[in-house]
């Protein structure tokens, strides 16, 4: 079973070169963009069921023994998110099929999304740091096109700014490396858990600690490392933004998980007031920006940073408990943002903007559009039985449960100014008085909203399904050990 483990990177690969072979036959071209998407959400299905007992799938590329040469590695976890990545990014070139204009450079789009997908599913599956950065890096430079993908100055300016602020956090990724390596002599991921647990948390092993939070926060898009965020959901096509939102910035949330769970157990226990700090601020500033803006995409991203925020608080308590609630956060969140953003692209394809003023009356112009965003701001604001107030009451239950009351407290407030901007955010739009009529949509745009929407009502009414996953998942995380030995025996 463990030779599947390729898939997920040799596939997208393949076809990202193929594609942009083929880019002059659009049509052949998006068929066979479709159809790869669909091979690699059935490699997901397969990987997770075959690691949902609690094995663990390991996979050596080429004849290096342990702990040398690249390690292909899957557990629970890794599981979750390939389905997460599979499920996301199928529904936004679904998205993009009605979307795009023929002449909108659709040639290039599907090759540089199966290497941004190569890119995210690689830093899933690597059992390496030093590989964890090549993917990154093969997902970024994929990313810095998408960002500019019409070439208009807005577009271009984004790109720059995330380009550089990348390129610095890449640059202390290797600094990182290089502080670790030179400690203990290996980047394998179960080699490093044991040689750190053996160093323990001195000093010098606490600051490459910080330097590895550092840089995954800016991935992530963690306070105050959130800046590029904003502006790229606002002015990115659509289907790119939601990308980002509900894919992309979790590669940063799933790293900063592999190093409090397995690489850094010690050294973040001494970081944890400042993993915690990180977090509040991260919930406050998310919270507080939406309240002057009138685009929605530019709600929908700073509602975007403050939902990161509550998963990096849910990681922060470092407890099982915690970690429970932030997975079921990134899982119910993934599909949740990505629905609304594209839900936000279809009212901007209707009505030809994103200012709230100007697309105000979207209930009597398009209700079914409108429809589909209302499921989804009533999820952010923590209305039940959708999955975003479970999302909130099982974080905040692990953090009452840690003894963290202040800290939780205000992390419930934040809650309370989320449920006001989501529902003023909703009535401006859906009741306001704006002058832009309702156009068409493709209804390929409808079905992929509708898709990924109907996820926040699965995921709350299916929610002792998805929690019981998530104490799965999290009781195998932070379990060091099970993955130390797992990959020890396997080779």
């Amino acid at each position: 079973m463990s030779a599947i483990l390729p898939l997920p990177v040799v596939l997208p690969l393949l076809t990202g070169i193929g594609l942009f072979m083929i880019r002059h036959r659009q049509d052949l071209q998006e068929r066979l963009s479709i159809a790869s998407l669909a091979a690699n959400l059935v490699g997901a299905l397969v990987i997770i069921r075959a690691v949902s007992g609690g094995e663990m799938l390991f996979h050596r590329m080429g004849m290096w023994p342990f702990p040398y040469g690249i390690i292909l590695a899957a557990d629970r976890l890794t599981g979750t998110m390939l389905i997460l990545s599979s499920a996301v990014v199928g529904a936004c070139v679904l998205f993009a099929l009605g979307y795009l204009a023929t002449n909108e450079r659709r040639d290039v789009f599907h090759p540089l999304i199966h290497f941004q997908l190569m890119g995210i599913q690689g830093a899933f599956l690597t059992g390496d740091l030093f590989n964890l950065f090549v993917f990154f890096e093969v997902m970024l430079i994929s990313t810095y096109a998408l960002m500019s993908f019409y070439y208009n100055l807005d577009q271009l300016e984004t790109a720059f700014k995330y380009t550089c602020l990348n390129l610095i956090a890449s640059a202390f990724f290797l600094v990182g490396i290089a502080l670790l390596y030179a400690q203990v002599g290996t980047v394998n991921m179960a080699d490093l858990a044991l040689k750190v647990r053996e160093l323990g948390p001195r000093p010098l092993m606490v600051l490459t600690a910080f330097v590895f939070f550092f840089v995954f926060s800016m991935k992530a898009a963690l306070f105050p490392m959130h800046l590029w965020l904003p502006s790229a959901h606002a002015i990115s096509p659509t289907h790119i933004g939601a990308i980002l939102a509900g894919v992309l910035v979790k590669v940063g949330i799933y790293a900063i998980i592999r190093c409090a769970t397995l690489i850094f157990v010690g050294p973040f226990e001494r970081l944890q007031p400042i993993i915690m700090g990180v977090a509040l601020a991260t919930i406050v500033w998310g919270a507080l920006g939406t309240l002057p803006q009138t685009s929605l995409k530019r709600i929908l991203a700073y509602s975007t940073i403050n939902q990161l925020g509550y998963i990096a608080f849910g990681i922060s308590l470092l407890s099982p408990l915690g970690m429970t609630a932030a997975v079921f956060y990134i899982v119910s969140h993934a599909f949740l943002k990505s629905s609304m953003l594209l839900g936000a692209g279809l009212n901007q394809k209707l009505t030809g903007t994103v200012n709230l003023d100007e697309m105000g009356g979207m209930m009597k112009k398009a209700p079914y559009a409108s429809a589909l965003l209302l499921v989804g701001f009533l999820s952010l604001a923590g209305i039940p039985p959708l999955n975003g107030f479970f999302s909130k009451l099982f974080l905040l239950q692990a953090g009452f449960i840690k003894g963290f009351y202040l800290t939780t407290g205000l992390a419930l407030l934040m809650g309370v100014v989320s449920l006001y901007y989501n529902f003023t955010t909703y009535q401006r739009m859906a009741w306001g008085t704006g002058g832009a009529e309702a156009g068409e949509a493709s209804p390929i745009m409808y079905s992929s909203v509708s898709f990924l929407a109907a996820f926040a009502v699965i995921f709350g009414l299916g929610v002792s399904w998805l929690y019981r996953w998530s104490e799965l998942v999290s009781a195998q995380i932070t379990q060091p050990d099970l993955y130390i030995s797992a990959m020890r025996s396997a080779f």
